[in-house]
């Protein structure tokens, strides 16, 4: 099979070793996009930018410049969050595509960032689809530019060659400037989808030729179109001399049929889109920077048709190419009365294409003949693949690869299983590392692969799975966690070649292999990937064999209602009864039986449930307890987690941990109190569970004694907390929702589990349990602080979005809302450990609550585009975006507030009157965009000026000094009474303001913020 390969020559790199470290004096730069974007292979198909509040944007503090050119707008400051806030001031107004110019496709499906994937019809004719993986860019990772003189250095992670060649094209294209021109460095730090690195460096360089300075901008994936829809064409001969003889030495002599090569169309440009940077910047002519070659006799067309920018690199259109070629090698063998796998032999080039084969197809001998009386249908297929690849030294090679899959299919409810994967990978280049001829070596039942196989199944990820932000494996893990090996004839050393992902090489066959697999199993032909169960069952409805389990008779209904009741009125039972049983002490678990990545996924679970934030009294260890959490019934104190034996959990069992975890109670058979939110870690999956538990016990031990819990009668009675638990607790462990997407129940999962928000953020009853049902996340208090109701985040006068939401839960600053401050500091630290996509799926499963009313569209204001070849923004635009602050009260309002003013313009002004003086502190939030200053109570903005915020949840973002020795409570009130009315003057008056201010002093604890 002959694939498309790279076109262009790698640049000339210097090493890692040797690059420049990154400049010191960088800057921060950051791209607005438009609401949906397109590409027809030649020029941009999108929403035109008609406006924007430039001005404004380079009056804020922190800004350094602001640049237009064409539809690209950007923005450059001295941080990211004046990158940030920034861009939100711009407020840019975008012009809807011209009607007539959109494709039919775009105009039914919505084509573009934004829009949502484009899904087209599978069963339409003999399409076959293909949907790219999503790639969320690792938190913190970040392209530099610096263009200076004509020249253009680049600071990048240590990527593969060819996308080090895309990049270094493509920034030369976006500059105009010859490749010898770009110089590439390779720095440390984990790799981002190609695509999303190319448009980070290209919008850096871009910015830093405006500014003539380095700047810095993160890597971000948007929503794009991944459908990738290949159309069979007319079968082309081979080229000459393709004849081939038979395998199996027969002396007939006579050459077999010629071999026939596939051509496919495509309505997707067959090429690497541009930069975004590029497209917009030079919209009239965006031509790819690297067009993959076709070689040999396989082609694909490209439709002429604009689509959404595809997120799918050269890697996925060749898995696509190949999950749709060597489906219909298998369908034309079936169609001709061949063996599958003996036809596709038998046509494959002499050599070690089919030497390779053939070995990966005698390690998988068939053995579907005993499997048949589980009452599943099992299959075996076969696929194989090459392509054209760089090897370490920048050199051509060609590389093979051969997939056997075996897979079991639940005819009732058509679930796939791939139960066995014997997979043999080839290339010449390891021969340069060997010194020797090397041939390929079979790996059978690899976890990795068999991992990745079934991702091609379309089962959604589990609930419960975690990656870790910083995107590296452990450096001692087992060889079957996705290496390939290589051996040369003899005893010599294996030796290790690569981690490959899903998209590598030697996975390309893969999803063929399966689907020859499941045709075989069932007579069914799937044709999109990842594949869905739900066509193959309707496809296998009615055809229900012998072998498939009978529906129990009523009576046995009956019996299991009845056992099953019982079961629940046992464990109520036993929930309810007061006195539980002490564990016995064991001498701790060997923590060295932990992996490396059950420590990462226990470290991830803990900084998504803030367990060091309650279990750390003010100056003491981590996690050795002290803490006094202040409750309406009492002081409770957290206790030490650490492994210590004698003062902490070294020797409890993890039977005790999980039953603390999920029931509240103590390894010594104490009820614990809910102020340990037990109720919310019961939804822990069992494999966070333990991974937290391994995590908890390979910390490092401290010896520290909390005090005594001492509440007054009756709360001291901890029996009557089961009486408590049984009203109130649910100890079920969380289940997913199938009808949601598995980004909401992710996000549930980790908001309802280990993120524990409704301990804040929902209301209480009289006995201190959270409120459910619509009271869920409706509002509740902290600490004396007011936390915000979050089941109706898109209603009100400052409606949130998703993406607003997501920026506030990863770097606790909203330009629209605020900054992070109380108790919600120390969460947004521990959601910094999170993954990007865990955050995400917060905001999603937020932002989706019932009850939240849809969002609006931004408007489409037509007006007169910008000229293409603007530059660096100087003059002043006008715009009536909705973002922008609101107007000031009139001054006979403000007349009431004098002595509030007074206080202002001397203690805030120099900080929050955007586009005056200096960044003293960090960013400049705007209060009239302050969610605080809306509130129906002023309680977090007393607390706030009385405390300031000493330590923020970003060290970007600056502390607040605390007023509370300088301004008295009459002082406060007035402030509080001018803030309102000037920048929330739509608003009611807070009534009572210096009785809250004399509450909230009083209430006030040492240690607090």
């Amino acid at each position: 099979m002959n694939l498309p390969a790279r076109s262009m020559a790698a640049p000339a790199l210097a090493s890692a070793s040797s690059a420049p470290g990154v400049p010191a004096d960088l800057l921060h730069g950051l791209a607005v996009r438009p609401p949906r974007m397109g590409w027809d292979g030649l020029r941009y198909q999108g929403d035109a930018l008609a406006d924007a509040r430039l001005d404004a944007a380079r009056a804020m503090a922190g800004v350094v410049s602001v640049v237009r050119q064409g539809h690209f707008l950007g923005v450059v400051a001295m941080a990211p969050v004046h990158a940030q806030q920034a861009a939100v001031a711009l407020a840019p107004v975008w012009r809807g595509m011209d009607a007539g110019a959109r494709s039919d496709a775009d105009a039914g499906a919505g084509a573009g960032a934004g829009a949502g994937d484009l899904r087209p019809d599978a069963q339409a004719g003999d399409a076959f689809v293909w949907h790219a993986p999503g790639a969320d860019a690792p938190a913190g990772v970040r392209a530099i530019a610096w263009c200076l003189d004509g020249h253009a250095s680049l600071w990048l992670p240590a990527c593969a060659p060819e996308v080090q060649a895309l990049i270094v094209g493509e920034i030369a294209a976006l500059l105009q400037l010859p490749v010898q021109a770009v110089r590439l460095f390779l720095i440390d730090g984990p790799v981002p989808h190609a695509l999303a690195l190319m448009d980070a460096a290209a919008d850096a360089a871009l910015l830093s030729r405006a500014v003539g300075r380095p700047v810095g901008v993160p890597c971000r994936m948007a929503a794009e179109t991944r459908a990738l829809v290949l159309h069979p064409l007319q079968e082309q001969p081979a080229a000459p001399g393709a004849a081939l003889r038979p395998v199996d030495g027969s002396g007939d002599g006579a050459p077999q049929p010629p071999a026939a090569s596939f051509g496919f169309s495509s309505p997707l440009p067959w090429a690497v889109r541009p930069s975004c940077a590029r497209l917009l910047g030079q919209s009239g002519a965006a031509r790819a920077a690297a067009l993959p070659g076709v070689r040999g006799a396989g082609t694909v067309q490209a439709g002429p048709h604009a689509s959404g920018l595809a997120q799918a690199g050269v890697d996925d259109f060749n898995a696509a190419q190949v999950f749709a070629s060597e489906s219909l090698w298998h369908e034309r063998a079936l169609e001709q009365g061949h063996d599958p796998l003996d036809w596709r032999l038998r046509h494959l080039p002499e050599g070690p294409a089919r030497d390779l084969a053939t070995r990966v197809a005698q390690s998988a001998p068939w053995r579907g003949e005993a499997q048949h009386a589980d009452g599943r249908l099992h299959g075996r297929g076969f696929a194989t693949a090459c392509v054209q690849s760089l090897d370490p030294e920048g050199r051509d090679c060609t590389v093979w690869s051969a997939w056997v899959a075996e897979v079991a299919v639940h005819p009732r409810t058509g679930e796939i299983e791939v139960t066995r994967v014997v997979a043999g990978h080839d290339s010449q280049h390891l021969q340069a590392v060997q010194g020797a001829s090397v041939h390929a070596q079979t790996v059978e039942q690899d976890a990795h692969w068999l991992a990745g196989a079934r991702r091609l199944l379309g089962a959604p990820p589990a609930f419960d799975d975690w990656r870790s932000p910083a995107g590296a494996a452990a450096t001692d893990a087992p060889a079957a966690g996705g290496a390939l090996m290589a051996s040369a004839p003899g005893d010599g050393p294996l030796i290790r070649h690569g981690q490959l992902g899903l998209d590598g090489v030697a996975t390309l066959p893969a999803a063929a292999a399966i689907a020859n697999a499941i045709r075989h199993a069932t007579g069914v032909r799937l044709r999109e990937v990842p594949f869905q169960t739900e066509p193959l069952r309707r496809a296998l409805a009615g055809e229900e064999g012998p072998d498939v389990p009978r529906t129990r008779s009523p009576l046995r209904r009956g019996l299991g209602w009845l056992a099953a009741g019982a079961a629940g009125v046992a464990g109520l039972a036993a929930m309810a009864w007061p006195m539980k049983p002490a564990l016995p002490l064991t001498d701790g678990p060997d923590a060295s039986l932990y992996s490396p990545q059950a420590i990462e996924r226990g470290r991830l679970v803990a900084a998504a449930g803030d367990c060091v934030v309650c279990h750390t009294a003010p100056g003491g260890a981590p996690n050795a307890g002290g803490l006094g959490l202040e409750t309406p019934f009492g002081t409770i104190y957290s206790t030490n987690i650490t492994p210590d034996t004698e003062t902490g959990i070294g020797r409890w069992s993890y039977a005790a941990f999980e039953r603390a975890m999920r029931q509240g109670i103590h390894q010594d058979g104490r009820q614990l109190y809910p102020a340990f939110p037990y109720t919310a870690f019961a939804k822990l999956s069992d494999g966070d569970l333990q991974a937290l538990y391994g995590y908890l016990m390979s910390r490092p031990a401290v010896q520290a004694r909390a005090p005594e819990t001492q509440l007054a009668f009756p709360y001291s009675l901890r029996p009557a907390m089961a009486g408590w638990n049984l009203l109130f607790h649910d100890a079920t462990p969380f289940q997913a929702d199938p009808v949601r997407s598995a980004d909401w129940n992710r996000g549930a999962y980790l908001v309802q589990g280990a993120g524990h928000c409704t301990a804040c953020h929902s209301p209480r009853n009289a006995l201190g349990a959270e409120k459910g049902g619509i009271h869920y996340l409706g509002g509740g208090e902290a600490e004396g602080w007011s936390a915000p109701a979050l089941n109706r985040l898109a209603d009100g006068p400052r409606p949130w979005s998703r993406e607003s939401l997501y920026q506030y839960l990863r770097t606790g600053f909203s330009a629209r809302h605020g900054v992070a401050a109380g108790p919600m500091a120390p969460v947004i630290h521990g959601l910094a450990e999170l993954p990007d996509a865990d955050v995400r799926a917060m905001a999603t499963y937020l932002m989706e609550l019932p009850g939240q009313a849809p969002q609006a569209a931004p408007a489409q204001v037509p007006a007169p585009a910008p000229a293409a070849d603007a530059t660096v923004a100087t003059a002043s635009t006008a715009s009536t975006a909705s973002t922008a602050v609101p107007m000031p009260a009139p001054a006979r309002t403000l007349d009431r507030h004098a002595d509030g003013e007074r206080i202002y313009q001397n203690a805030c002004a120099v900080c929050h009157e955007a586009g005056s003086g200096p960044t003293l502190f960090g960013a400049k939030p705007q209060l009239g965009l302050n969610t605080n200053l809306h509130a129906a109570t002023p309680d977090n903005l007393v607390q706030v000026i009385l405390h300031g915020i000493q330590e923020p949840a970003d060290g970007a973002l600056g502390y607040m000094p605390g007023f509370r020795d300088s301004l008295n409570d009459r002082q406060i009130a007035d402030l509080l009474g001018y803030l309102r009315a000037r920048f929330a003057p739509e608003e009611k008056a807070w009534p009572q303001e210096t009785e809250t201010v004399r509450r909230l002093r009083a209430t006030a604890h040492a240690g607090a913020p």
